[in-house]
């Protein structure tokens, strides 16, 4: 099985195994800085820096980047400020640029964040994908759709937010069929038969 179609079970194994994460994180971080992608140039220091804090933040390790000292002496984890620097790399990757597209490194970190609102919970950042994360997809489907594919782990939860959009703080809620209607046969065309099921099965929540 290839390696990208291995990520999901690797994933949720990684969350029960704790010794397996400095791996899992090796893992991501190669695949998300381009290493693993042929013809994709080297990311900048900017670059890695971002994806090591998200994949820092997903699998829960290195937290102690950011630490205070109570009344009583004891450190604890600054999660504000973990929260902070996950949501200014957040709003730098949802702005298109100057002419308006997305590059393929946005792309995939904006829907890493879906992964990362998924499986770690985050209220905040469901709430923003909620609203960005469709219109981002219908002017960048291709591109959109093609790395889905490479990187199938994000399916689902890149899925449930593209539903999401429809009925978010009472908009869009008449739109959903007409999507599911025009969009299935460009899903069809990138995934498997397992992975349109998948995807699918996310708007009917």
């Amino acid at each position: 099985m290839p390696l990208f179609q291995k990520m999901d079970t690797i994933l949720k194994l990684s969350l029960l195994v704790s010794s397996m994460k400095s791996l899992i994180f090796a893992i991501l971080l190669l695949l998300f800085s381009g290493c693993a992608s042929l013809g994709e140039s080297e990311p900048n220091k900017s670059e890695k820096n971002d994806y090591y804090a998200i994949f820092s933040s997903l699998l829960g390790i290195n937290e102690n980047r950011f630490i205070y000292t109570d009344n009583e002496g004891n450190s604890h984890s600054d999660q504000l400020r973990l929260f902070k620097e996950l949501e200014g790399i957040y709003s730098r990757y949802i702005e298109p640029q100057e002419n308006g597209t997305y590059s393929p490194e946005q792309v995939k970190v904006i829907m890493l964040f879906s992964f990362y609102a998924t499986n770690r919970s985050s209220g905040a950042f469901s709430e923003y994908l909620a609203s960005d994360l469709k219109p981002v997809y219908s002017k960048n489907r291709l591109m959109f759709l093609e790395s889905m594919s490479e990187l199938p782990f994000l399916i689902p939860s890149v899925c449930d937010r593209l539903n999401a959009f429809f009925g978010f703080e009472g908009k869009n809620s008449s739109g959903k069929e007409n999507f599911i209607r025009d969009n299935k046969v460009h899903f069809e065309a990138h995934f498997s038969k397992q992975q349109v099921e998948t995807c699918l099965s996310q708007f009917n929540e």
